[in-house]
């Protein structure tokens, strides 16, 4: 069974990276970025640490909220490295919370956004359970015999809770950080969003919006993973037209 790989899609400059959710993988974000692609970015999406493995537990084996800060920048290096000195970042629930926080850390992260994060304090108990659903569905479909599955599972149930804390108190700084920002944001929100509350981004961009560019749209039909739906295709419109606005496609042959 073939597993999700990063992608690194080339073009002209600048360079948008787009940064997937907890649990997901490049995938949930790859149309977007083929979409990107072919309005001239050059495109990047890394994998979070212990991401798109054939076991779910390597999330909490290899990986933390630090780590995958520590792969934000990995991309952000290698996109300057290559020459690509005006960068935009996008981030998809978890992945919102370190595109905003390379907002705020890297001047060559010039505008960015968010879709479906929380950075505010949020009831994130609907996540564990779809985790934790979707964690047996994945052992199911492997048809792992029971006696390693209950295992596996009972690993995953004790470690849910502890690492959703985690990203939490790690989302306390990265909101302060962004208060003052002054670069431009992108904000989506699900309307139908079925794991967190409806209203994380407006508070976003209220929060955001006495100092940033702000642009915030909303999506009446869309659930959490918005990239991954028939809302996908708007968001991606929407998203080009944000970077059309603040970050054009340079003509190198000038």
């Amino acid at each position: 069974m073939a597993l999700p790989e990063p992608f690194y899609f080339k073009g002209g400059q600048p360079a948008v990276i787009l940064l997937h959710t907890f649990s997901g993988t490049p995938t949930d974000v790859r149309v977007l970025g083929r979409s990107l692609q072919k309005q001239g970015y050059t495109v990047m999406g890394p994998m979070f640490t212990g991401h798109g493995t054939a076991d779910p537990k390597q999330i909490f084996m290899q990986g933390r909220p630090e780590q995958w800060w520590q792969d934000t920048i990995a991309a952000i290096h290698q996109l300057e490295v290559d020459g690509h000195h005006q960068i935009a970042i996008f981030g998809e629930s978890l992945g919102g919370l370190f595109a905003m926080k390379a907002l705020a850390k890297f001047d060559e992260v010039v505008a960015g956004g968010t879709i479906d994060t929380p950075l505010f304090p949020v009831d994130k108990s609907r996540v564990a359970d779809r985790f934790l659903q979707e964690c047996l569905a994945w052992y199911q479909k492997l048809k792992l015999p029971q006696n390693e599955i209950e295992p596996k599972m009972a690993f995953l149930t004790h470690h849910i809770s502890e690492m959703l804390t985690a990203i939490s108190e790690y989302t306390i700084p990265v909101h302060d950080a962004i208060n003052g920002l002054t670069k431009p944001v992108f904000i989506a929100q699900a309307e139908a969003d079925e794991l967190l509350d409806r209203t994380i981004g407006r508070q976003l961009a209220d929060y955001l919006a006495p100092s940033a560019p702000v642009t915030y749209h909303s999506y009446p039909d869309a659930p959490h993973v918005m990239t991954y739906s028939p809302a996908g295709r708007q968001l991606a419109t929407d998203i080009a037209t944000f970077l059309t606005q603040t970050l054009p496609i340079i003509d190198e042959a000038d």
